[in-house]
């Protein structure tokens, strides 16, 4: 399993809490591994994850916004372009 890009701690990336599962930034069947191969995942709380509006499931300005800050993040870690992250992500989401 390859680390997150993003968080170190096995705790909430927003809160803190300690009771986590781990969310894969960018989703979908092909998406899902390369996120988890290139590191871009993190540890949400329930509450932050999908058991309220506030999830990242069903919050789309809280997904648009992790989406881009990982990306941002990808591209300074790996010493790569926009371009670069569309050929691994199929897209920019900045």
């Amino acid at each position: 399993m390859a680390k997150s890009i993003i968080c170190n701690d096995k705790e909430c990336f927003i809160c803190g809490d300690p009771n986590v599962v781990k969310h894969h930034i960018y989703h979908g069947t092909a998406n899902r591994q390369i996120s988890e191969v290139q590191g871009c995942w993190i540890y949400l709380c329930p509450a932050h994850h999908n058991m309220t509006n506030e999830g990242i499931h069903f919050n789309h300005p809280f997904e648009v916004m992790m989406k881009k800050y990982c990306q941002r993040v990808w591209e300074a870690k790996n010493g790569k372009s926009t371009e670069d992250f569309i050929k691994v992500f199929g897209k920019s989401y900045l």
